[in-house]
């Protein structure tokens, strides 16, 4: 792979119109703090605070500034680890639209994943009102995911039928993503503009030993960097519909705060592999099998085999994006991609092997001719 060449394909398929970028956020960021007021002023449990989360925010977006990320806080404080192995005798109807009382157990939690327990809160909220009928996003003590995201997304699309914003506004059906989506249509705008509000509980929980972060031989990151993270603390999701999954989104965007702040190349090599994985290996209309976020742990697990600043000079791109694709590609013949935060989650554990392997056959036919393809 020459660096002539992945320069060219950089400047031409990756880097962002300054232009075009200013003029979205512009509009997306005062949109985004109309709506959160609006269900703040509806539902104080859901803050109009964010947590600007993503690939715009964490400066891996590539192309053009079309999606947007945002984790809203759902406010329950700061929680702690328990031994938590009670049973829980709840699921949902018939239908699986309500959430009832049920006589068999739930499956214990994936790896992962956890029940949420918030006993003296939700008491607080039944005598305030709060959680009453349609309002509840509990079920005993728990608070429940699916809960949380219906609630949430009740109120979002009330927000967004408001006459100056729903002529512009577009909203997706509930998905098994933990954000609630919808699309902007700008004035004379060559494209919609995706954004993603997912309620988060900013837990702050430690880190546990069984993560197996951060590793005692590692030189990155460094001492100064792991001690930040662990002052952020380990966040959750409303991935599955009754088990709330942990999510690092935070801890990523401060690992990559000044990531390459003495000129090197790391973030560029994750948006080359991103707008690879677009065009090339997953292209539109293709089931996809990869994402940017199994990219992205793909970068980690490589600055971490290689610490030091000399391995990611800008002369060494083209190394460094072979590297991390036969890196890439190692994971993907494996069927096991592990979460660098938490390594006993496999990143690709639910992905369907036979699109892996599809998947894997591109990448190495890029491999054998990468020039072809960047050209």
């Amino acid at each position: 792979m020459d660096n002539k060449i992945l320069n060219q394909y950089y400047e031409k398929n990756v880097k962002m119109r300054r232009d075009e970028t200013e003029r979205n956020t512009k509009v997306v960021l005062p949109l985004v703090e109309d709506i959160l007021r609006y269900v703040n002023q509806r539902d104080k449990r859901f803050m109009i605070q964010t947590v600007k989360v993503g690939s715009y925010h964490t400066h891996l977006k590539v192309k053009r500034a079309d999606e947007f990320d945002f984790s809203v806080v759902v406010d329950v404080g700061q929680l702690h680890w328990k031994s938590d192995t009670q049973p829980r005798y709840y699921g949902f109807d018939s239908n699986n639209n309500k959430v009832e009382s049920k006589g068999a157990a739930l499956p214990s939690p994936p790896v992962g994943q956890y029940f949420t327990v918030i006993p003296s809160l939700r008491d607080q909220w039944d005598r305030e009102g709060l959680n009453d009928g349609g309002a509840s996003i509990t079920f005993q003590n728990d608070i429940v995911p699916i809960k949380v995201k219906r609630r949430f997304k009740s109120l979002v699309a009330e927000a967004v039928n408001q006459p100056k914003i729903r002529s512009r506004v577009k909203m997706d059906r509930l998905s098994e993503s933990p954000a609630i989506t919808f699309s902007v249509e700008l004035p004379n705008g060559k494209y919609p503009i995706s954004i993603d509000l997912c309620p988060m509980i900013e837990s702050k929980l430690e880190f546990k030993s069984e993560f197996n972060w951060p590793r005692v031989s590692s030189e990155w990151p460094s001492n100064q960097k792991i001690s930040c993270i662990k002052n952020i603390g380990i966040h959750e999701v409303a991935k599955a519909p009754f088990y709330w999954t942990l999510s690092f989104a935070a801890c990523e965007k401060e690992l990559l705060e000044g990531v390459d702040e003495n000129g090197t190349c790391r973030r560029k090599c994750l948006r080359i592999l991103k707008t690879l994985k677009e065009n090339m290996w997953c292209k539109p209309g293709v089931k996809k099998g990869l994402t940017s976020y199994h990219l992205k742990n793909v970068l980690f697990w490589e600055c971490e085999d290689r610490p030091s600043e000399t391995e990611w000079q800008q002369e060494l791109l083209a190394e460094r994006v072979t590297t991390m694709t036969y890196r890439l590609l190692g994971y993907l013949q494996r069927g096991n991609l592990p979460l660098y935060f938490h390594t006993g989650v496999n990143l690709l554990a639910s992905k369907d092997k036979d699109v892996l392997h599809q998947v894997a056959t591109r990448i190495s036919s890029f491999l054998h001719n990468p020039e072809q393809y960047l050209r």
